[in-house]
């Protein structure tokens, strides 16, 4: 097996673990119908889907030669960024316009990855690359948002969801080197390896919380 191919099948359990956070999140809401829980279940719809859309695609199973990167990143961006949002609300009716945006954004998710197939195949490094810096910038903006949290209430959810951040904004800035030159596909791994840690952390502090 390949490093691509090793690095590819760490998706795996990154997958697993947001599905496991999701249908918790869901489970949870719907006993609870909190908004906020709601948010937290589709944003880790939108990692696991957007993981294994691109692990599928990646595999190249049934001879597919899909670009995913726009698919996982999708899923990706959207995740981190109604996360984010969802710590910024204040009351319970901005919580909800901020489902109402969530769900319109599940739709056009669906046509991303509906259109998958079509986007074009060539892989060239500024292409990832910009797609890899955008989900440094919002997950950046994640981290700063609960450290500020934590500076002002410090709680045990603000700081596993600061230290959480920081782990992903660290696993995508260790894909860099993989980007830009194939023979350090080894990165890319060990990138994999430290997101995989910070979804653990994610799925501990909202079982905390």
């Amino acid at each position: 097996m390949t490093i691509p191919q090793v690095a590819n099948m760490m998706s795996i359990p990154i997958g697993i673990i947001c599905l496991l956070i999701s249908i918790r999140a869901f489970y949870i809401y719907t006993l609870s119908f909190n908004d906020m829980i709601f948010v937290l279940a589709l944003s880790m719809a939108f990692l696991t889907i957007g993981t294994f859309v691109g692990t599928i695609g990646d595999a190249h199973i049934a001879g597919n030669t899909w670009n995913v990167d726009w698919t996982r990143t999708c899923g990706a961006c959207c995740g981190g960024i109604f996360i984010f949002l969802s710590s910024l609300a204040t009351s319970s009716q901005q919580m909800r316009k901020i489902r109402q945006w969530q769900v319109m954004v599940a739709i056009l998710f669906v046509i991303v990855i509906v259109l998958t197939p079509f986007y074009p195949s060539a892989k060239t490094p500024p292409l990832p690359l910009v797609l890899n810096s955008l989900r440094i910038l919002i997950y950046s903006c994640a981290f700063i948002r609960y450290a500020l949290l934590y500076n002002s209430k410090s709680t045990r959810f603000s700081s596993m969801m600061c230290i959480a951040f920081l782990v992903l904004v660290t696993g995508y800035v260790l894909n860099i080197p993989g980007i830009l030159q194939s023979s350090l596909a080894i990165f890319t791994i060990i990138a994999a390896a430290v997101r995989m840690s910070a979804y653990v952390t994610l799925l501990a502090a909202y079982s905390v919380k």
